[in-house]
């Protein structure tokens, strides 16, 4: 899932200070053109080190971000660790800040929306996505009305959405299934954390919102109306990304990376309240029963993926957003800007790799 992350009212849950807005930043600009990179470097603090069989390495992503969970799942739970890792996150507090960080040899590894190694490439200074960690995209339709029933884009019909503002993700594939129903898009753009406030007020008849609000709000009495992650199926939101040069050097340390996350990814089918666990103690605010409640729709509906691999076809509609709003002209082949080396490794290992639950003595 290009991210800027606007301040918001202070409360219109108890997530919004920290876990909402910051999942709006991650999400929100992901269709908006890309201003020139920042590079900045602070080898005193990011740069990897080796101590004692246990190799230090940087990870930089947008900020913590509930969505994240495989990232934050592979490092809690010690699964980075027992790959040989000691693994430090840098928040930059955008997707360009973050490739940035990594094409300037600040962190090893970025976590962001993958596509901006297309767009870096276009400016000559290429990158690979390595791993899949979000994969699909994650806004559910959620409504106070219970006769709001939409099972088609058809269905929209009279009916108007509050999403974020355009050219946002959340904009661009609302007016689109406005779109495919043969509709003129009826889309109230709200500012960030605002959506559940205009919907309260019967100001709109949904509202397109993120986890973890979704479950907040289905808890407090809303129904989700319609799901655009099973709308638009697989869709490359959020990569594990590194440069050429990195992956040359060292392809074991990125097979450990991946390998550890893998291993949250298969935690959080195989062990479901063992992940809960982990992600409630690195996001204390949101209630536990909303955290769970979060945590099983992305499973279920595959946000979370069963493994790293980054499809084809996640790809290309993710591509296309960029094409879409000028990020990008000529895109290159699949194979140009996506590495499935590491992650089909980890996918077919038997251990190592993978995790399985303890068996009982």
């Amino acid at each position: 899932m290009a991210h800027n992350g606007d301040e918001t009212k202070a409360k219109e849950t108890k997530l919004i200070n920290k876990t909402w807005v910051k999942a709006v930043g991650v999400l929100a600009l992901i269709a908006i053109p890309v201003s020139s990179f920042v590079l900045w470097r602070n080898t005193s603090l990011w740069q990897n080190q080796n101590t004692g069989g246990i190799q230090k390495i940087t990870i930089a992503q947008f900020g913590d971000v509930f969505i994240y969970a495989p990232l934050y799942i592979a490092i809690d739970a010690g699964f980075f660790q027992k790959q040989g890792l000691d693994v430090s996150l840098i928040s930059t507090g955008g997707d360009e800040k973050t490739w940035a960080a990594v094409i300037s040899g600040n962190a090893s590894f970025g976590v962001a929306d993958p596509t901006f190694v297309a767009v870096s490439e276009s400016r000559g200074q290429p990158g690979r996505v390595i791993g899949n960690i979000v994969n699909g995209v994650p806004f559910w339709g959620v409504t106070f009305n219970p006769k709001i029933k939409v099972s088609k884009p058809q269905d929209l019909n009279g009916y108007s959405v509050a999403t974020f503002p355009a050219p946002s993700t959340a904009y661009t594939l609302q007016r689109q299934m406005f779109i495919d129903g043969g509709l003129k898009p009826n889309i109230r753009e709200t500012a960030f954390g605002t959506l559940l406030t205009a919907l309260k007020a019967k100001q709109v008849d949904i509202a397109l919102e993120l986890e973890p609000n979704v479950s907040q709000s289905v808890l407090g009495g809303a129904k989700i109306a319609y799901s655009l992650a099973s709308l638009y199926g697989d869709f490359a939101l959020t990569g594990l990304t590194a440069t050429p040069e990195s992956l040359k050097e060292k392809p074991e340390l990125a097979q450990k990376v991946v390998c550890g996350i893998q291993m949250s990814l298969d935690l959080a089918r195989k062990e479901p309240k063992s992940a809960l666990a982990i992600l409630q103690k690195r996001f204390p605010e949101v209630d536990p029963k909303v955290a769970e409640e979060a945590l099983k729709r992305l499973v279920n509906e595959k946000i979370i993926p069963a493994n790293a691999i980054t499809q084809q076809t996640a790809w290309d509609k993710a591509i296309k957003l960029r094409v879409q709003a000028g990020d990008i002209k000529n895109p290159k082949p699949f194979g140009e800007y996506v590495d499935n080396t590491f992650a089909e490794k980890a996918e077919k290992a038997e251990k190592d790799c993978r995790y399985s639950p303890p068996s009982n003595p």
